[in-house]
């Protein structure tokens, strides 16, 4: 007899709406295996939205945020001079979740209608709004109490909600700032003047224009999916959560997984299963069906790796997007900063948070944004937009000092396609990554006019009293060609890594659209943002619970 009906290999987003979803059949015996600790909702540092800082700035670690990480790393990449890019992931129950932005959004239709065109039935953009109703609670529509009074453009923010488009009782609580400052208001007077129009829902019935994120939080704290989905049922008496254990590799007889091999704190352990579900993401989920003989056969003998089924697609069709910030320094307070003359002000912020959960610590300080297209005549956007009330950022904890601002210019849809590939047959080791950015289709077009567009806004009469002066990529960055050589420089990723395990009906796809099922395994799924046959136009959170829902409702019908 198996030690569980079902096992599922990862802590993450998808990770815990499937140990949730799964678990309520109480005839299922269901395992939660994650590398990283436990029961991370409720810890300080975590609930504190702000706190995400001392997790991506390696120079805070001794705040404790990096218990929470875990830092990949691409190959030199030959599109950006040869410049490796660091690649944070989540680590820990909640995955990326407990560590990320917060920032809220689904996508453009014509992503998921694309992925249909492809061949993947069922994942179309009118196939997957139930499910992306079923797992929100719209603060602004289920509890508009909570938040505080916002408008847009001159009108109240919650009459431009079209509730068609939301759900008010799932899971996960998706809500406004409940502190905005003042430079986003700054920033949207802006983007008026400069012609551009306001957008009240990024997740309504379009996307394009400028307005306020959305983010996953509850009474100003950040909801992770470990809180969302995992705390209310950890437990049920026929689901295990199983933390700080590794997985090596699945255990196969012949081309039925029956298990997997794992280290943990007793030393190595063999746990078997009906079924296993990788939701390790799209580095590991790759690199555990390579480890254990899924993948190119080729690659895998290379690394003694005996084959158990030639897979080709297992680690490739890497895509991300390609982001690149531009820096202001401010003439006043007003932006977030650390300076003798805000001590009295962040102090106060202390206060705010602990009192209340207002303030500066309720806030990532990427509060505003917009997507926008730079191509004429083409109203699709091709690019977005995020706009910080501080300068502080994953790349330079001492940009916390000061005040300014910053914009991330985000390319959507780079066309840039790379792979995961073992670099040993060591589960420790940690896979070689290759983005390929700016090469074959990859353009950086978009990313020279969306860095024009931020200078046309900042620009405008509204940050007349706020600007001092550009900081990067500096006024004499002026032509084409000079912005080219800063995207070289100084881009990266918005740490939204998908496709490595693409669903579809081809020669190199992973997984099967209908079920998940990984092709010529039984045994096997794969259930994470891995799965993604392109990129969304969007940060990939909303997605990646979107198809945990719906693989949950997939595995239960197959019962």
């Amino acid at each position: 007899m198996s030690d569980f009906d079902t096992i599922i290999v990862g802590g993450g987003a998808a990770g815990c709406v499937l140990a949730n979803r799964l678990s309520a059949d109480p005839g299922r015996r269901v395992a939660l295996v994650e590398m990283g600790e436990d029961r991370n909702a409720r810890r300080p540092i975590v609930a504190m939205p702000l706190g995400m800082v001392a997790f991506m700035m390696k120079e805070l670690a001794f705040l404790g945020g990096g218990r929470f990480m875990n830092w990949f790393e691409s190959e030199p990449e030959p599109g950006l001079q040869g410049r490796r890019i660091a690649l944070p992931r989540g680590k820990g129950m909640g995955g990326s979740t407990t560590v990320n932005g917060m920032i809220y959004i689904r996508g453009q239709r014509e992503d998921y209608d694309h992925w249909r065109a492809l061949g993947n039935v069922g994942w179309g953009f009118d196939d997957l709004l139930p499910y992306f109703r079923k797992l929100e609670t719209f603060d602004l529509l289920a509890r508009p109490e909570q938040g505080t009074p916002m408008t847009l453009g001159g009108r109240p923010l919650r009459a431009q909600i079209d509730p068609a488009y939301h759900g008010t009782n799932g899971p996960v609580s998706i809500a406004q700032l409940r502190t905005v400052n003042p430079m986003c208001e700054v920033f949207l007077k802006a983007a008026s003047e400069a012609g551009y129009r306001y957008n009240a829902d990024f997740n309504g019935p379009e996307q394009a224009g400028f307005g306020y994120y959305t983010f996953t939080q509850k009474d100003g704290e950040r909801q992770s999916a470990e809180a969302a989905y995992l705390d209310p049922v950890r437990n049920r008496p026929n689901l295990a959560v199983l933390p700080q254990r590794r997985v090596t590799r699945l255990m196969t007889e012949g081309r039925r997984v029956t298990g997997i091999a794992l280290e943990g704190p007793d030393g190595p352990a063999t746990l078997r299963a009906r079924e296993v579900i990788l939701a390790a993401g799209s580095f590991v989920s790759p690199q555990l069906l390579m480890l254990s003989g899924i993948g190119e056969a080729s690659h895998l003998q290379r690394h003694g790796i005996t084959p158990v089924h030639d897979l080709p697609g297992v680690g490739q069709n890497l895509q991300d997007h390609i982001d690149v910030t531009m820096e202001f320094k401010a003439r006043s307070r007003v932006p977030y900063g650390i300076s003798w003359g805000a001590l009295p002000a962040n102090i106060g912020h202390v206060g705010n948070w602990l009192l209340r959960k207002r303030g500066l610590f309720a806030s990532t300080t990427g509060e505003g944004g917009a997507f926008v297209s730079t191509v004429p005549g083409e109203e699709r956007p091709d690019i977005q937009l995020f706009f910080c009330t501080s300068v502080g950022n994953a790349q330079n904890a001492g940009s916390l000092f000061g005040h300014g601002f910053l914009f991330h210019v985000c390319q959507l849809r780079p066309g840039s396609i790379g792979r995961v590939e073992l670099k040993s047959a060591d589960a420790r080791e940690q896979p070689s990554i290759l983005y390929n950015f700016f090469r074959g289709e990859s353009r950086m077009t978009p990313l020279v006019e969306g860095m024009k567009i931020v200078r046309d806004l900042v620009s405008q009469p509204a940050f007349a009293p706020h600007l001092d002066h550009e900081v990067t990529p500096g006024p004499d960055a002026e032509s084409d060609g000079a912005l080219e050589a800063y995207v070289r420089q100084a881009c990266g990723t918005l740490y939204h890594p998908v496709g490595t395990c693409r669903m579809g009906v081809d020669e190199i796809a992973v997984v099967d659209p209908a079920s998940l099922r990984v092709h010529g395994m039984d045994g096997l799924r794969v259930v994470d943002a891995s799965v993604m046959p392109t990129i969304l136009s969007a940060n990939t959170m909303a997605a990646t619970y979107c198809i945990a829902e719906k693989a949950a409702d997939l595995i239960r019908a197959d019962d």
